[in-house]
């Protein structure tokens, strides 16, 4: 198993751990390396909810950053078991959004009685289809814009 663990792990970073003869005492100092110890575990932990609970818009951002950005952060704080009611997390999104663009369309779903019994994922999913005919709207009111043909052709 040593010689297993000593193949995988690059040497410059095999050379860095802090290990005796064993194979546990090789995985559980790579561990401590890579996933870091309980006290670093914990003040992550802890910036992460800081983060969570400050999570907004930055100005000019789209809708698909913005969801990408929350994306990551809620798997991250879910790889750090950190939990929250499905609720939560689709209500701190809907709250980060910019209101002057989806405040209207938050309320409509809110008043749906839908947007309780969404999850995450679903929620990411409508705000992703809103956002698309937004755009082909727009695009319709604007004919003077050029076609992007990104949209349908490599």
């Amino acid at each position: 198993m040593i010689s297993i663990l000593q193949q995988a792990v690059k040497e410059d970073i095999f050379v860095l751990l802090q290990h005796d003869v064993s194979a546990f005492s090789i995985w559980e100092a790579l561990k401590k390396k890579f996933e870091g110890s309980t006290e670093m575990l914990r003040s992550k932990a802890s910036l992460l909810k800081k983060e969570f609970e400050l999570f907004n818009s930055m100005p000019g951002e789209t809708t698909k950053t913005l969801t990408e950005r929350y994306w990551h952060l809620v798997c991250t704080m879910s790889q750090l078991k950190i939990t929250k009611t499905p609720a939560e997390w689709v209500e701190k999104l809907a709250d980060a959004l910019p209101q002057k663009e989806w405040g209207t369309y938050l309320i409509i779903l809110k008043n749906s009685g839908e947007f309780s019994r969404l999850s995450i994922g679903q929620f990411i999913e409508k705000l992703e289809a809103h956002d698309l005919e937004q755009q082909k709207i727009a695009r319709m009111n604007n004919s003077s814009h050029q076609q992007d043909i990104k949209l349908y052709y490599k």
